[in-house]
């Protein structure tokens, strides 16, 4: 934006000059402008601080009443499901607790039966106005204004205090909100689950005798005592009679293998042996005699004699006849019956006795088995049914205890409650202050930092707005040039 440098103003000329840029100050600059424009700031000053003293000045006086209540845990917080045991007797913080009772102490409901029970007059006061409808829906919201709550963190202390014109009334208004308060809250926490409890619990009753019956006609339907002892019985009876079974049909195998070699055996022996047997030798007899002749000739002649030589030539004869098997052979013989024999076929007879009485065991054991084996089989056809039928029983069982418990429970709760046994005390009723408070001070107080804060705001737009070079330091910065000469401004 073009400005003008005014004639008498710093520099050597008063030639007119344009520049593009306001005044650039520094504190100092700013300091003097500032104070240059104390009768703007004054009148400023003036007008918003007379205006905030006038409003001080009209706010009326008012009482304030003190009370304070102490909140406990109780039987009201503690969380039960209505049905099951999930997350049973989980407890809030204390702080969530009096947040709840805090909310109860500011509900409308609590406010408008203190206002019927005081009357609207006594909360307006001197500005009670209009009918007696809207006189108590202004009355309940002054009330709401009125009172203020105080809380500290992880405390159960609630402060409580309420202001009027009175300082009768605001002690009597405080006091009747407590003693509403803790009527109303015992209507807030009213018992409403016992008829419920009570009725559930006579449905579940029901359904269980149902189920009771359902599980007799069951056992009575399937010839069944005890449906877990009769499969638990019939289990170990199968694991011992199956166990039986193998081990005799190992020995029955065992038996037949045995029988079979037996049977092998026998077939390869004879069942009579020899027993005694006469071997015809007449012609080592003859070869030993004719020996002993030789040597008895040998005596007498050269052993190329003649009758050597034919003694020799008979002993060659027979040697040969005897060496070919001719001479040799059985002359007498006596048979008899083979002891082995004997044995074996005895063995053999004692097996096939022990094989068929292991046969006949082994045809016992099976059909047990399959009796046994099919008798588990209906059993387990049968389990899913008692299963559902148990399980039913079980659940009924559990939750009409459940239920029972719950309904003796909340009874107590409830005639514990009714007869005094509450969770709020009174630590200090409201008494009448003899001390008025207001807020004129503290209004007054704004109002004069409000006016100074604002006229100090309208010296710096002035200042900030000007175009005017008011010092040497802010022409030289603005319009980057140096300053030679400074003369003061004369009057035109």
């Amino acid at each position: 934006m073009p400005m003008q440098v005014p004639s008498g103003g710093y520099g050597t000329s008063r030639a007119r000059l344009t520049w593009s840029s306001r005044p650039r100050h520094g504190l100092s600059d700013i300091v003097t402008l500032v104070l240059r424009q104390w009768l703007l700031m004054l009148l400023v000053f003036a007008v918003l601080f007379a205006l905030g003293a006038f409003a001080a000045m009209t706010l009326a006086k008012t009482y304030t009443a003190h009370s304070s209540l102490l909140v406990q845990m109780s039987q009201d917080y503690v969380y039960e499901p209505r049905a099951g045991d999930a997350a049973r007797g989980a407890i809030p913080e204390v702080t969530d607790v009096v947040q709840a009772e805090v909310a109860i102490l500011t509900s409308a409901g609590l406010h408008q039966r203190v206002v019927e029970a005081v009357g609207a007059d006594v909360v307006l006061g001197p500005q009670a106005r209009g009918t007696p409808e809207q006189r108590r829906a202004a009355a309940v919201i002054a009330m709401g204004r009125s009172l203020q709550i105080g809380t500290a963190p992880d405390t159960g202390v609630v402060q409580l205090s309420y202001k009027n014109a009175s300082a009768q009334n605001a002690a009597t208004i405080l006091n009747e909100i407590i003693q509403t308060y803790l009527s109303y809250r015992r209507e807030v926490f009213r018992d409403t689950t016992t008829p419920l409890l009570a009725q559930q619990r006579d449905e579940i009753e029901r359904q269980l005798n149902d189920a009771d019956r359902s599980y007799e006609d069951f056992l009575a339907e399937n010839d069944l005592g005890d449906f877990r002892i009769e499969r638990e019985a019939v289990g170990a009876s199968y694991q011992t009679v199956y166990a039986e079974h193998l081990s005799v049909e190992a020995q029955l195998r065992q038996a037949d293998e045995r029988l079979a070699t037996l049977r092998s055996q026998l077939a390869s022996i004879p069942r009579e042996i020899t027993l005694q047997q006469d071997m015809n030798l007449s012609v080592q007899s003859q070869i030993v005699d004719l020996r002993a002749n030789r040597e008895t000739l040998l005596g007498r002649y050269q052993p190329d004699a003649s009758p050597v030589r034919d003694i020799d030539a008979q002993i060659a004869q027979l040697e040969a006849l005897a060496g070919s098997g001719g001479s040799s052979g059985v002359r007498d013989q006596r048979l008899g019956p083979n002891p082995v024999w004997q044995d074996l076929e005895m063995d053999r007879v004692r097996t096939q006795a022990e094989r068929d009485s292991l046969a006949a065991r082994h045809a016992v054991l099976s059909r047990q088995v399959e009796d046994l084996a099919a008798r588990q089989g209906r059993l387990v056809e049968l389990e899913s049914r008692n299963g559902a039928l148990t399980a039913e029983r079980e659940v009924l069982s559990t939750a009409y205890r459940d239920f029972t418990a719950r309904q003796a429970q909340s009874r107590a709760s409830a005639e514990l409650a009714s007869g005094g046994a509450d969770s709020i005390r009174v630590i200090a009723s409201a008494v009448p202050p003899n001390r008025a408070s207001s807020l004129r001070k503290p209004v007054l107080i704004l109002a004069l930092l409000f006016a100074g804060f604002t006229a100090l705001c309208a010296g710096l737009l002035r200042v900030f707005l000007g175009r005017r070079f008011v010092t040497a330091g802010s022409a030289s910065r603005t319009l980057d040039l140096p300053i030679l000469a400074v003369t003061p401004v004369k009057g035109r």
